[in-house]
């Protein structure tokens, strides 16, 4: 398997202050990808005994509202707490509904796993290139939310959303709310991916996560004009993202997974999510992947 390699520069004051990781990748010269397969894959527990994920789910709380554009599923985990917690906002790609891919694609039980203290939001996309964007505004997505969840109260903190292959269209709508301030593309470089190098640029404090897999030639040409870049090729994703590169303003994470696993494996998903720079509500061993 491939080792990590990175290039870490960062932008802004509000975050870390740079640090240079061993190797620099050229993205002009991208090295040979190798499939990554989970099933042989391991990863290091404590002692302790692991928790259980059907249990995480359970125990949080699940509300699946019923829109004019169509289901939307929320879930809290146990220990939410909306001062600190985010907004992620999760839309599917093609050939699937978010009913389909809600328990299909195991939503609920891969946010359990992040262990992150968030509102997870799961909502109707197309489910092919003829269907109309459902939600063209995130603001009407969030304000529908915050009127079916009764007293729960919104978090506080940032709004991420998170895409997955054909997703690409309903967050390029979704870019100039203000309030969205973290994207992440788990292979859905598709249309104009110069929007996001704008939208970047338009604030200091935007922050972009972009896994590459099938769309790694787009990937490698969009961070190829985002010098400022954290790279990680060939990542083993079951290591975890590390610390070098958990807090960069622009992750770019060249996949070599496979376009569907990243969603239906239950190790990507986590994972990214777990470097969002979000207080954690889960701190004991849990059984990895699903």
């Amino acid at each position: 398997m491939t080792l990590l390699t990175a290039a870490a520069f960062v932008i802004g004051p509000a975050y870390a202050q740079p640090r240079v990781l061993p190797m620099i990748m050229n993205l002009e010269l991208p090295m040979p990808r190798a499939r990554v397969g989970f099933a042989a894959a391991t990863v290091a527990q404590d002692e302790l005994p692991p928790l259980s994920i059907p249990k995480l789910v359970a125990d949080g709380r699940h509300w699946r509202l019923e829109t004019p554009r169509g289901a939307v599923h929320v879930w809290l985990p146990h220990g939410y707490s909306p001062d600190t917690a985010a907004t992620v906002v999760y839309v599917h790609g093609y050939h699937t509904d978010i009913d389909g891919a809600w328990f299909g694609h195991r939503l609920p039980s891969q946010f359990a796993l992040s262990g992150i203290n968030a509102m997870f939001i799961a909502c109707e996309a197309p489910a092919n290139k003829h269907q109309q964007v459902k939600w063209p505004s995130l603001r009407a997505l969030l304000a529908t939310v915050q009127h079916s969840v009764g007293d729960e109260a919104m978090p506080a903190g940032r709004v991420v959303a998170v895409g997955h292959s054909g997703a690409f269209r309903t967050l390029e709508r979704w870019l100039p709310n203000p309030r969205l301030d973290t994207v992440v593309l788990l292979d859905a470089a598709y249309g104009d991916i110069w929007a996001y190098r704008r939208w970047l640029l338009g604030s200091s404090m935007r922050r972009l996560i972009n896994l590459g897999d099938d769309t790694i030639t787009r990937t490698d040409l969009l961070h190829a004009k985002l010098p400022s870049s954290v790279v990680l090729d060939g990542l083993q994703l079951l290591a975890g993202i590390p610390d070098e590169a958990r807090d960069a303003r622009i992750l770019y994470i060249r996949s070599s997974i496979g376009h569907m696993p990243l969603i239906t494996g239950g190790i990507v998903l986590p994972t990214v999510l777990r470097a969002l720079r979000v207080k954690r509500v889960l701190t004991a061993p849990i059984p990895y992947p699903l």
